[in-house]
């Protein structure tokens, strides 16, 4: 048996045991359900994918089922973007990528539709060489892994620009230059699978060998990834206490912090006394180190006496500070406002505004402007 054919039914298995593992235990992904669900669901197209590469192998499946794969995997970008905005606590802008996605969407179900459910797949890739069909099949499937590869570039590029909440240690540092080496290395297998599948399409000869050498790719790239994904804490981008694993919740539960009260206090009083909250790149490590506290009993005591996460409680402050400038009878403008309390970006001080105040920063503006 070629070695290459077993890659197929492995990675079946391993993806399925790795969705179980991932859904059912809390590691670095934190406390935040639909992560979890996203991943899984990611690794569900590309397990799902091998199954078809298996099953067209043997020939013991139609163009129908085939197609069916092959509509699926046009969302392997989208939600490998969303998963990464999800674990980098960012926003996402769903107005700006519903056209989009609905749009390639409908492609895809234009160019599934009219499959002939009657041949098994290399006959299907075998006629489409002599049919102005083909051709469109081939544009569409351009466009598409053009799409794919652009929304995992750009999911590279929100992970490395996130703001991280603590300082990390040498470790950490190594696992997370670890993760991007990943990242990349993701980005670069989608490019290769697009090449091969390009490439199974013009030799038909080849055809097999071209989707167990993708199936190849898929166990070995992508299913490290996961796995170094759930080492690499989302803790470190929410700051929340409820992010870290069982085992060090139940630990710093057990410690030495008897009333997180007191701590809250401390805590509040260092952030407003020395304006903490206007450093736009402000950690964990910083009020830990100035109350000589660890940075799990200091995201303790805000999760469990403010019932928000660092990030937000830090916002509070920021927040507050924005009302009284926006109240001046003059105030100035938005940008200049949002910097001097500490944002980095207007997307990040507008959600943040609208979330402590319901209203946006214009109208809060407006709103509090002086009556004549």
């Amino acid at each position: 048996m070629n070695v290459l054919s077993v890659f197929p039914v492995l990675s079946v298995i391993f993806g399925l045991v790795l969705i179980v593992f991932i859904l059912f235990n809390k590691f670095g992904l934190g406390n935040n359900k639909k992560i979890r669900y996203v991943l899984a669901s990611l690794l569900f197209i590309y397990v799902i994918t091998a199954l078809d590469y298996y099953l067209s192998i043997t020939n013991q499946i139609s163009t129908t089922y085939s197609g069916v794969t092959y509509f699926f995997y046009h969302f392997t970008g989208l939600l490998f973007y969303y998963f990464i905005a999800l674990y980098t606590k960012s926003e996402i802008k769903i107005k700006k990528w519903l056209p989009i996605v609905v749009g390639y969407t409908v492609l895809r179900i234009l160019v599934f539709l009219p499959f002939d459910h009657n041949q098994n797949l290399q006959d299907f890739v075998a006629a489409l060489e002599t049919s102005n069909y083909g051709i469109f099949v081939l544009v569409e499937y351009i466009l598409v892994s053009c799409i794919n590869i652009a929304l995992m570039f750009l999911a590279y590029k929100k992970l490395k620009k996130a703001p991280l909440l603590i300082e990390l240690n040498k470790s950490q540092k190594n696992l997370y230059k670890w993760i991007k080496i990943i990242i990349v290395v993701i980005i670069l297998m989608q490019i290769v699978v697009f090449v091969t599948t390009i490439l199974g399409s013009l030799d038909i000869g080849h055809f097999n060998f071209y989707l167990k050498f993708e199936t190849l790719i898929y166990s070995i790239f992508f299913f490290i990834f996961a796995f170094s994904i759930m080492h690499f804490p989302v803790f470190a981008y929410s700051g929340n206490f409820e992010d870290l694993s069982t085992s060090a919740i139940e630990k710093y539960a057990k410690s030495s912090l008897s009333d997180s009260s007191a701590l809250f206090k401390q805590i509040k009083a260092v952030v407003n006394e020395e304006s903490l909250y206007l450093d736009f790149d402000l950690k964990l490590n910083t009020v830990a180190k100035k109350l000589d506290q660890s940075i799990h009993h200091i995201s303790q005591a805000i999760n469990q006496n403010a019932k928000m996460s660092f990030p937000d409680f830090i916002s509070s402050f920021r927040i507050e500070e924005a009302k009284k400038k926006l109240m001046e009878p003059k105030p100035a403008k938005i940008f200049a406002i949002y910097l001097d309390v500490g944002f980095n970006s207007k997307a990040a001080f507008y959600t943040a505004f609208k979330k402590h105040t319901q209203m946006t920063p214009t109208e809060f503006k407006k709103f509090h402007k002086p009556r004549d």
